[in-house]
């Protein structure tokens, strides 16, 4: 994974500047977005693969599949990424060109993970300290994992703030090794 990141980030700081300079960055996010979705499908990465299919074909299937969502740059991008042998690494792609999108709005996204389902206001709650703290603005992401038993855990980026029972739970047993 930390290789495909290496190898796309050229290709998504390429794609940001271009779809930047055109004017045109949230339509080359929702065609980047789509086709990472089109090229990690099984099926269609078994096809993108098979010799026999012929890298053009792949292309023109791509292109049809994304048709009027693909720009004619776009298309272009999908051409170069092709004969690179890149397709594999779209996910990567548009993951690093929605980092880029998010710094250039001065977004930061946020996934909330917790035990149960939040209300609105607790999210809202959770966005609101999140965007006095950082000064940026949050979009948050939420994602239930029961185990957690109570609480929640927030990942901002590289920055976890764990404040679930099953954290505390687990610091506690740490410090009670280490004596």
């Amino acid at each position: 994974m930390q290789e495909n990141l290496t190898i796309a980030r050229p290709y998504a700081q390429a794609a940001f500047a271009h779809a930047k300079g055109e004017g045109s960055i949230p339509a080359w996010s929702d065609a980047l977005a789509y086709l990472s979705a089109v090229v990690s499908d099984d099926d269609m990465r078994r096809v993108i693969s098979d010799p026999r299919v012929g890298r053009q074909r792949a292309v023109d299937l791509l292109l049809e599949v994304g048709g009027a969502k693909f720009t004619g740059s776009f298309r272009n991008f999908v051409k170069v990424l092709s004969a690179s042998h890149r397709l594999g690494i779209v996910p990567e792609v548009a993951e690093l060109f929605e980092e880029q999108r998010a710094a250039a709005e001065n977004v930061v996204n946020a996934e909330v993970v917790s035990a149960y389902e939040l209300e609105p206001h607790e999210t809202q709650r959770i966005a609101s300290a999140l965007q006095s703290r950082l000064q940026k603005e949050v979009r948050v992401a939420q994602r239930v994992e029961p185990d957690l038993i109570g609480g929640a855990v927030v990942r901002v980026g590289d920055t976890v703030y764990d404040v679930s029972i099953r954290g505390g739970l687990t610091q506690l047993a740490n410090q009670l090794n280490r004596k």
